[in-house]
């Protein structure tokens, strides 16, 4: 019998490819030629491979799912699948009843967002949602070598994705829209203080910085601070694809209000948040309040003075808070036994019992594989900063504990079943 073949679109690099690849060691363990694909080749392998099955992370991409891959199962697992109600899948789905029909399985993060799905759409057949849990969480929970990392940097997390986008369009592009102005003053405000604090952190103590700059953002838009001082020899940009395993190495975390407080939070990283330091406090409750719940489980200073005695302080501590934890376990599955990956992966399997099999001419794997070699190299030359946003296997190497978690995965998936059948 063949082999069931599955796309996993992983569309922003640094947000989605690290779930994304550990979800396709899992598959590949039940039988599935997997390939993880970036917006560069998505439309050409659905296209072209004939895939069993497609796996997006955006409600954007059913309807180009069933255009060029018509007989495919389309499952949709969100890269940002812990919104609130009015900006989450369900609202969409609710505007658009055709997609919600198109679509064969949604992976949902955790219940609060199910239940976002009966309230908007109560007529509509539900059977089609699977609560998972966040599988970018697994990426925490099945790597315990991440509590014996050292932790000596000051970790300073970016959301300047508008001033240093990642294939560096400049920021006046954003400014032909007026709306738009709250939010890019929000980055200039932050950014300065960010800075500030820096130049400050050089000065004051003997920390070395590390910045780990937004999804969206060029890590090349910092490379200034490893050629002019005071930042040389004091401050590394991190670009790696995990933000657990970056995390888990900090002293603490400097940072906005963030959803990747998440990883900083379950970890016990103590964090310093500047949102009250830019007088932007109420503004962020606003616009994100589950970005905002970091002002909750961090120290919130009103100065710069305070934010430097934070800095020195040795004893800092990480907070608890009722509201957080709440939030993990309703809208992330947090509190959920076993793996989010593990479950994606076993509804995927099960989705693809249902599917028979086509007899639609299809393109080798190897074949277009080389073409996206070719298709990757040629991005390149155009745009040298393409790989900061689309995944390729060959470029993008796979650090050696990835398979570990994998594995970890697998073990705790087979102490399940076991349990079970007894």
């Amino acid at each position: 019998m063949s082999k069931y073949r599955v796309v996993i679109r992983a569309f922003t690099l640094r947000r989605d490819a690290a779930a994304s690849i550990i979800l396709s060691k899992i598959l590949e363990t039940k039988d599935c030629d997997v390939v993880v694909a970036s917006s560069r080749n998505f439309v050409r392998l659905i296209k072209f491979w004939n895939p069993d099955a497609i796996v997006i992370d955006s409600f954007s991409q059913i309807d180009r799912c069933m255009e060029h891959s018509p007989t495919s199962k389309i499952i949709l697992l969100s890269g940002e699948g812990g919104n609130k109600k009015s900006a989450s899948e369900a609202k969409m789905f609710s505007k658009n009843l055709s997609a919600y029909n198109n679509v064969d399985k949604i992976l949902l993060w955790g219940k609060k967002t199910e239940s976002f799905f009966h309230e908007l759409m109560p007529k509509e057949d539900h059977r089609k949602l699977i609560v998972c849990g966040n599988p970018r969480l697994d990426l925490i929970k099945f790597n315990p070598e991440l509590q014996k990392n050292s932790r000596k940097t000051i970790g300073i997390i970016g959301r300047y994705h508008t001033l240093n986008r990642y294939n560096r369009v400049p920021a006046i592009f954003s400014m032909q829209f007026y709306h738009k102005k709250e939010g890019i003053l929000w980055q200039v405000e932050n950014f300065f203080a960010t800075i500030n604090l820096v130049h400050r952190i050089i000065s004051e103590t003997n920390y070395t910085i590390s910045i780990r700059p937004h999804p969206l953002e060029a890590p090349e838009g910092y490379d200034f601070m490893y050629e002019h001082e005071p930042f040389k020899g004091r401050v590394e940009i991190d670009d790696t694809l995990d933000l657990a395993y970056w995390t888990s190495r900090q002293k603490f975390i400097i940072s906005p209000s963030s959803t990747s407080f998440f990883e900083s939070y379950i970890l016990g990283i103590p964090m310093i948040n500047i949102d009250y330091l830019t007088k932007t406090s109420e503004i962020i409750k606003g616009i994100t309040p589950h970005a905002a719940l970091s002002q909750n489980v961090s120290y919130n200073p009103k100065s710069f003075d305070e934010a430097s005695d934070l800095i020195s302080n040795n004893n800092l501590r990480p907070k608890k808070d009722r509201y957080a934890d709440e939030h993990l376990d309703e809208f992330h599955g947090w509190n959920m036994q076993g793996s989010a990956i593990s479950r994606c992966a076993n509804e995927i399997i099960r989705t693809l019992k249902n599917r028979r099999k086509s007899n639609i001419f299809k393109l080798p794997r190897f074949l277009l594989d080389t073409i996206d070699y070719i298709s990757f190299k040629r991005s390149i030359r155009r745009d040298p900063l393409h790989p900061n946003f689309s995944y390729f296997k060959k470029y993008h190497k796979t650090p050696n504990y990835y398979n570990d978690i994998a594995s970890n995965i697998i073990l705790n998936e087979n102490k399940e079943f076991s349990s079970n059948k007894k």
